[in-house]
């Protein structure tokens, strides 16, 4: 079953299919054809092409991606990285253009994204792995109930939350202290 589009109060969340990731990827800012305005500069970053490209080799059974629009203009990118683990891990990514940020768009792009996976069959948790300099990311996820656990791979801080109806995830509490810094997703 194809994902829904999903809408927040400012933001659009398209599902990302292999024509959708082929044009943004093909098309300049001002001619992204797939949005009214275009793609807002510096869309697609890396990675967000990384994401493009990924969705482009699964093809038709692409899942769980998303790009984020904001009047009208691709900003951003965020879902799920691969398939659930056979323990029920999913792990979630996101990423927006630097003009998007500080607006609260990566807050509301997480929290959709963050429901609609936790809906999916065999889902028991999300994770997300961050780098510990990205503090805009840290204290976006610990806002959304994400907690540090152990586990993190090429020193990434590695977060997790339980899907509802799922146990708590073991963690780490983490002090105000160390929630400090710009905000860039």
């Amino acid at each position: 079953m194809p994902d829904p589009v999903l809408h927040t109060e400012h933001l659009t969340l398209r599902p990302l299919t292999a024509a959708l990731a082929a044009d943004l990827l093909t098309a300049s800012s001002s001619t992204a054809n797939s949005f009214t305005g275009g793609a807002a500069e510096g869309f697609p970053s890396d990675d967000d092409a990384h994401v493009l490209r990924a969705v482009l080799a699964d093809g038709p059974d692409a899942r769980g991606a998303f790009v984020l629009e904001f009047d009208g203009r691709a900003v951003g990118t965020a879902g799920s990285a691969g398939v659930p683990s056979p323990q029920g891990d999913q792990e979630i990514g996101f990423g927006l253009v630097p003009a998007a940020r500080n607006r609260g768009l990566g807050t509301e792009a997480v929290a959709a994204v963050a429901a609609h996976l936790e809906r999916g069959d065999g889902v028991r948790r999300l994770t997300a792995e961050v780098l510990p300099g990205n503090l805009a990311s840290l204290r976006l996820l610990r806002r959304l109930g994400f907690i540090d656990i152990d586990g993190g791979t090429g020193g990434r801080v590695l977060l997790a939350r339980a899907a509802p109806g799922q146990p708590a995830v073991p963690g780490r509490t983490v002090s105000p202290s160390r929630i400090v810094g710009r905000h860039v997703c």
